[in-house]
């Protein structure tokens, strides 16, 4: 049997929206809208949509004679299978990059966490007072996100794609010049009788009546702080 075709957002879009003219432009920056408000973007340009991921996580400089740490993600859902793991080694101007082995980690599907032992060195053995002992990294790799947009925000993205189109259709000449009713039909928004700008009104929308869904694919709540703890 063929695999079922995973559809574009636009073309989910197309599909869901009903009445609506959607363009690829107008649905790309409402997905940069939602992933900014929903703490996916922690570098530029990057969304809730599947793609891959790096986080960087200092360990310490040696350890004890247990040393398996628990890692959590930090971008959910993940792919397991993706996961690589590299360990950084930074002495002066010198960085040395060891690959960790699968025999070295593992997933637990019931957790939802990875436990690594990334072979540091033991604590006895960097005794030197007069040396300076490297710097650990961990570098983390994976694929996290979404293949398009889940099922139950697809009523939110209509609703914001019409504000979105209606913005980016807004010329300065028919801003200017155009009588206010004009434009208006059945189900349109009327800017005029908004007693703030419309982002001020979108994030009250947000706010009031999509918050329980996003906060299904936020991750501003989720903890980004020290991850590691040494396994005893």
């Amino acid at each position: 049997m063929d695999e079922e075709k995973v559809l574009t957002p636009v073309e989910q879009l197309t599909e869901y929206c009903d009445c609506q003219n959607v363009e690829e432009r107008d649905v790309l920056e409402l997905i940069n809208l939602i992933s900014n408000y929903t703490c996916w973007a922690q570098k530029p340009c990057e969304t809730f949509l599947l793609s891959e991921r790096r986080e960087v996580i200092d360990l310490p400089s040696c350890v004890g004679k247990r040393n398996v740490f628990v890692f959590e993600p930090h971008y959910y859902p993940f792919d397991p299978t993706s996961f690589q793991f590299v360990l950084v080694s930074q002495g002066g101007l010198d960085e040395e990059y060891i690959d960790i082995p699968e025999c070295s980690w593992r997933y637990s599907p019931v957790d939802e966490v990875f436990k690594v032992n990334p072979k540091l060195p033991e604590c006895e053995c960097m005794c030197n007072p007069c040396g300076c002992p490297p710097r650990f990294k961990l570098l983390v790799t994976y694929t996290a996100g979404y293949p398009n947009i889940p099922d139950c925000l697809l009523p939110l993205f209509c609703d914001m794609l019409y504000w979105i189109r209606e913005k980016n259709e807004c010329d300065c000449a028919k801003c200017e010049d155009c009588d206010k009713n004009q434009y208006q039909t059945e189900g349109q928004i009327d800017y005029t009788t908004l007693s703030g700008r419309m982002q001020e009104h979108f994030l009250t929308v947000l706010t009031r009546q999509y918050f329980n869904q996003l906060s299904l694919i936020s991750l501003c709540q989720r903890y980004k702080g020290e991850l590691w703890g040494i396994v005893v």
